[in-house]
């Protein structure tokens, strides 16, 4: 906590400054409860209305400039690192929240309350009050809430502020060079562009990670980018109504407003179809500050999610293709691929019992759950109607293509992407799979994810790749390859994949879902599908997410 002996080390005299003694409580405290204690003693402070000499001003500048960098290694451990526990991940979710809200309450009150300032002061209590609404919003998104409430429209008042006086487009640094390393300029332009364009892609649940991704990109790319108050039909294709409480929108069958402001995004989207090629195609771009975009992991799948909702030809309003119809069904639910075949298998076995399904394979359930890469033991206590992954799950609304659900789940628990098996006990016949689309949190300490089903009929299959028999046997005769496999291969080991039949109104091919790690387009795959013994070759990949993906295969020649 060295920084805070800087701070008052540059404050003459020091005795006026006697509402800031809370700072030498800080020593020894960890990143976290810094955060929050100064929190907490800010807000003390802010109720008293101290900062309304310069000392005390100045202090509150220095220590929003030396807590802010401590904020960021709050926000880095939270978005790169993995596995960080429930409790840890709401305690500095809140953290950085309340640290944010706090500051930016105080420089919007510096900025409504005091006399004029200087320019340049200005314009450092707007750019610091934007970013700190920006950290809100962000924060609120990386756990998947709405933004603040009334968040938009005080930064538009900001805005409003920062056009009055001529400020829109002069650079600024928001902070320092504290860390020793160059911090990129923006304008206030920028910053307003930046949050209502990061506004604009609340309904999509990004990740945290995609988040971070666009906010840095747009940071680096909207610099240049003016807004304006008359309206062009070539040239704009967003626009925010300043009077309102709403992010940026796309503009469709609308009538211009003197309250809307107006911009062109055409550069930011050349730059985006530029970075999926040059990803697609790895090809290593050539500028420095392209390079470090397009090798974030994340760079493809959120480019590809942007350049659908921002360009001017690829966007399609987001609709349902089928209505959902209200209901009230409880449901049980396994997450990822391996619960989910894991959960299939048991419903079978049950059907079977039951004498509702006769199983045709080649081996029975016990044997192909012992020749399975991972051996699980069940009682019969277990078997199917036991939710893996959740206490309750109630289905709230559907169609063929669509499922919305009510779980007692954490955030952290869940990702877009995600795949999910849905079963109700009332329908036997109904092996429902799907992919999670979004997820949002509801009332009563619940999410409701909404889900796009993949398939109503879904089967848990093995399969083995049998060119594994072959790397010591010569691949001349591909005939008496494949027959050589066929009747050497039960030591292999097998691996879960589900399997997706062709269904009126959701699926017009057959397809797999294996584990990513499975995949090959050049193995030939041995499974039992439907009763009946397959070779396979796994063709064209249809999609792909975090650890699976699903593929269209075809019958091997045999």
């Amino acid at each position: 906590m060295g920084f805070l002996q800087k701070i008052f080390n540059n404050l003459q005299p020091q005795k006026r400054v006697k509402s800031f003694v809370w700072a030498s409580d800080l020593k020894g405290m960890d990143d976290l409860s810094t955060i929050e204690y100064v929190t907490q003693q800010l807000s003390i402070d802010f109720k008293k209305n101290i900062f309304e000499d310069d000392l005390h001003l100045d202090a509150f500048y220095s220590i929003d400039e030396k807590t802010h960098s401590i904020v960021e290694r709050i926000s880095a451990q939270f978005i790169h690192i993995d596995n960080i526990s429930i409790e840890l991940e709401e305690r500095m979710s809140n953290a950085a929240f309340l640290y944010h809200r706090q500051v930016f309450l105080i420089y919007v009150s510096l900025i409504e309350n005091q006399a004029a300032f200087e320019p340049q002061s200005l314009l450092i209590l707007l750019a610091r009050a934007m970013n700190c609404a920006t950290e809100m919003i962000k924060w609120r998104y990386y756990n998947y809430q709405s933004a603040p409430a009334n968040v938009w429209l005080q930064l538009s008042k900001l805005y409003k502020i920062a056009e009055m006086h001529g400020l829109l487009e002069i650079n600024i640094h928001l902070y320092q060079n504290t860390e020793g390393n160059e911090q990129q300029q923006t304008t206030l332009s920028a910053a307003y562009i930046q949050a209502c364009m990061l506004g604009s892609l609340e309904s999509l649940s990004l990740k945290c990670q995609q988040i971070e991704f666009v906010c840095n990109m747009l940071s680096k790319w909207t610099s240049k980018i003016l807004i304006q108050k008359e309206y062009d039909e070539k040239k704009h294709l967003f626009y925010v109504d300043s009077a309102h409480d709403s992010a940026a929108k796309r503009i469709r069958n609308f009538t211009p407003a003197d309250t809307y402001r107006y911009w062109c995004f055409d550069s930011i989207n050349s730059k985006i179809e530029l970075c999926i090629s040059l990803v697609e195609f790895n090809i290593p771009p050539k500028q420095q500050s392209m390079h470090a975009i397009v090798s974030n992991k994340h760079a493809l799948e959120t480019m590809r999610v942007l350049r659908t909702e921002w360009s001017r030809g690829e966007y399609k309003r987001q609709r349902r293709a089928e209505n959902r119809i209200k209901t009230a069904k409880s449901a049980t639910t396994a997450y990822g691929l391996e619960n989910s075949c894991t959960q299939i298998k048991q419903h079978d076995q049950v059907q079977v019992k039951r004498g509702l399904k006769n199983y045709q394979g080649s081996k029975s359930f016990d044997e192909r759950l012992a020749s399975h890469h991972v051996t699980r033991v069940f009682t019969e206590s277990t078997v199917f109607y036991v939710d893996f992954d959740t206490n309750e799950s109630n289905i709230v609304d559907e169609s063929h293509l669509g499922v919305g659900l009510r779980v007692k789940k954490h955030v952290n628990e869940l990702n877009l992407g995600m795949l999910m098996s849905i079963f109700v006990k009332e329908e036997k016949d109904t092996t429902r799979v799907g992919i999670i689309r979004s997820i949002k949190p509801v009332v009563g300490n619940e999410l409701h994810i909404g889900v796009k089903v993949l398939s109503n009929k879904a089967s848990s299959v093995e399969m083995t790749n049998t060119s594994l028999k072959s790397k010591n046997i010569s691949a001349t005769n591909t005939n008496s390859f494949i027959s050589l496999n066929m009747d050497n291969s039960s030591d292999l080991p097998y691996f879960n994949c589900l399997y997706l039949p062709i269904e009126l109104n959701v699926s017009k091919k057959e397809t797999l879902i294996l584990p990513k790690l499975e995949y090959s387009n050049i193995g030939i795959f041995k499974t039992n599908i439907l009763g009946k013994d397959k070779i396979i070759k796994l063709t064209e990949i249809i999609e792909q997410h975090e650890g699976w993906l699903r593929v269209a295969f075809s019958e091997a020649l045999q």
